[in-house]
């Protein structure tokens, strides 16, 4: 608590320095299915479930191991590069040191901004993060502003390592299921789209489109892309280092396409002019959709900066909404810390105990325990959704049964007894069994 700084009485707090905190993570989420871990220097993952991961999946070890990071590069003209997720072997190297830059994690229900200072290059950089109430997309809002009294040249450049399949296939055939992936650099973005899903389950046809898009605040394109990790990090590259952006390779032009190899969204905009004290924005929106139409649905609703704020401050009041309770003890922080107590329904019920890097148990499946402990805080909570949520999970539970058993859920032929309650009524039905449960016990 000592580290944290409440700001309204929303529980909306900063920190500062908050890369030098081990094992901190940000939960983001939507209502219709995209959940994201995110850390002070963005990593951790997206996903929707296990078999649709967005970014390589995250347990609380890889936290602090794991390059794989939703980064953002700017280069000047002098060729000093910085990174605003400050994950680069620079900055990585001048943690804990005098050099260490000045940063700040300010955050609230659903929504995360990075503050960054790059005093060295007299530069300062905002990263807005959230995912929208009702979309699958995790949209990051980027803006660097000049602090010199000089006009600087700046190159920006995306860089978004994309994994694009399930969770499995991390340690089952995770080379292998890298052939399958059929990569398409547009106008706007890089979509990967894997031919099929597999692991020792079997083979299945795939749908799914894992999508980075981008552009600037006033909705231009890239200029260049990089579609593989390869093309990105370069030979003997590395995600903290890559040769794309220190060495300022070319990329290619869109349209292009690569396949059978991991995929990256990574591309470069075109080299501005910005005035002292000027700032220029872009926006990064990556997630997960089964058809390239909803994907430019998505870009659309999302391609300027007005459109951007105006989404941040809905989901902003939406989830304020949401947690409508207030405490009053006298002790602010505690007041605040017990808003996000009563968060903790609503997390629990979008995450469950598979999909927060310190819950990673299961493959998304719930209990009837599990169940009915989210149900009853819900009802104090947000009581005209609990029959839905119900009805939801007993639908997943099923099509989880069928799928793993090779039954189907409901068929009489898939139980040892089934009994008509209304026939026999409570007390007939409870010595049927009795009678039942002894039968077979003797026979066995």
């Amino acid at each position: 608590m000592k580290r944290i700084k409440f700001t309204d009485e929303h529980g909306s707090f900063v920190i500062s320095q908050p890369e030098n905190t081990s094992y901190l993570y940000f939960p983001l989420a939507s209502e219709t299915g995209l959940k994201s871990a995110v850390t002070p220097s963005l990593g951790g993952d997206a996903k929707i479930d296990q078999e649709t991961f967005l970014l390589e999946p995250v347990s609380s070890e890889n936290l602090h191991n794991n390059r794989s990071v939703r980064n953002f590069w700017c280069t000047t003209e002098t060729g000093d590069v910085c990174s605003v997720s400050g994950a680069s072997a620079e900055q990585e190297a001048a943690k804990f040191t005098s050099r260490q830059e000045e940063s700040q994690v300010s955050a609230g229900f659903m929504w995360h901004t990075l503050n960054r200072s790059f005093k060295a290059l007299q530069l300062t950089s905002t990263v807005d993060l959230f995912i929208p109430k009702d979309e699958n997309v995790e949209i990051m809002h980027v803006t660097i502003q000049n602090r010199s009294e000089a006009a600087r040249k700046l190159t920006a450049c995306a860089g978004i390592p994309i994994y694009g399949r399930s969770a499995d296939n991390i340690r089952d055939h995770r080379n292998v299921t890298s052939m399958l992936h059929r990569i398409d650099a547009e106008e706007y973005g890089i979509f990967v789209r894997p031919t099929m899903s597999f692991d020792e389950k079997g083979h299945r046809p795939n749908d799914r489109i894992y999508y980075v898009m981008g552009c600037t605040e006033s909705g231009s394109a890239p200029v260049s892309f990089y579609p593989t990790v390869e093309d990105f990090i370069g030979e003997g590259g590395s995600f903290t280092h890559p040769r794309a952006v220190y060495e300022q390779y070319p990329g290619y032009p869109a349209p292009c396409q690569a396949a059978g190899k991991e995929g990256m969204g990574a591309f470069r905009f075109e080299t501005i002019s910005l005035a002292p004290g000027g700032q220029v924005s872009y926006i990064i929106l990556l997630g997960a959709e089964n058809s390239r139409e909803k994907i430019h649905h998505i870009f659309r609703k999302y391609n300027t900066s007005e459109k951007v704020q105006a989404a941040l401050a809905d989901t902003k009041s939406c989830w304020q909404e949401k947690v409508k309770v207030s405490f009053h003890t006298g002790d602010r922080d505690f007041d605040c810390l017990m808003k996000w107590i009563s968060f903790q329904p609503f997390l629990r019920r979008l995450f469950g105990c598979s999909f927060l890097p310190h819950h990673d148990y299961g493959r998304g499946g719930r209990g009837w325990r599990d169940l009915w402990q989210d149900c009853l805080s819900l009802l104090l909570m947000e009581p005209e959704n609990v029959r839905d949520m119900i009805i939801k999970k007993d639908k997943q539970r099923q099509s989880y049964y069928n799928y793993y058993s090779s039954k189907k859920w409901g068929r009489a032929d898939s139980y040892d007894l089934c009994i008509n309650s209304s026939v026999l009524g409570v007390d007939g039905t409870v010595k049927l069994v009795i009678q039942y449960v002894e039968d077979f016990e003797k026979k066995n």
